[in-house]
């Protein structure tokens, strides 16, 4: 039968190699296994496929949700819109009223007729006889006749008063003269756009033959 050996505990280097033996036994190595390690090298690749695909996954989520697409076709049909909803082309006999109301028949509106000019003369003074272009001017503007000027002619011995048409629209001409009283034969043409007026009246020494002069 085998001896059994007791161990001596009451010396202090065995006891102290004793519980360094039993301390390294309860504590972890901090290694890994080898067949952990190969498991891992050999999941490895699958992980990181697994996490470019969700990735993509996401992306591909946030963009349909987004609707990109859709929000370019808006901005676009709402560019065009504007375009035509732009100032709209009148359509024969009818016009379409701007805050989009039923088209107006422009057939059936009143024409406006233009207001008559009114004709535009000078007066001047061409005999020297002091205040008759006055005369003549208050005469004329009481009948509606715009007078743009009044002034002395270039010379003071004009014989006969005469009627000078400036605008080459000698029927002007011809009615001035005639109510003035100044005969026909005296009314020519001297066309001048300078003067920028219908006709020239000229008084002459016959001042008191004309209209505004008789009582």
């Amino acid at each position: 039968m085998a001896r059994r050996v007791r161990r001596d505990f009451s010396d202090k280097r065995i006891k102290k190699i004793v519980n360094k033996k039993l301390q390294e036994s309860h504590q972890p190595t901090g290694r890994t296994p080898k067949n952990s390690l190969s498991i891992f090298s050999y999941l490895k690749p699958f992980i990181y496929f697994f996490i470019f695909a969700l990735l993509i996954f996401v992306f591909y989520q946030v963009t349909t949700s987004v609707n990109i697409s859709g929000f370019l076709s808006s901005g676009k049909s709402g560019e065009e819109k504007a375009i035509q909803t732009g100032p709209q082309e009148e359509t024969k006999g009818e016009t379409v009223s701007q805050d989009g109301d039923k088209p107006v028949d422009t057939e059936t509106q009143p024409k406006l007729t233009p207001v008559p000019q009114k004709t535009q003369v000078e007066v001047l003074n061409g005999c020297g006889v002091s205040g008759i272009a006055k005369n003549t001017t208050d005469y004329l503007r009481k009948s509606e006749v715009d007078v743009v000027y009044m002034g002395n002619y270039s010379r003071y011995d004009v014989a006969n008063s005469q009627v000078i048409d400036r605008s080459g629209n000698r029927e002007n001409a011809l009615k001035i003269a005639s109510f003035l009283g100044i005969d026909e034969k005296y009314v020519q043409t001297e066309k001048d756009k300078n003067k920028q007026l219908d006709a020239s009246i000229i008084l002459g020494k016959d001042y008191k033959n004309l209209k505004p002069f008789k009582k």
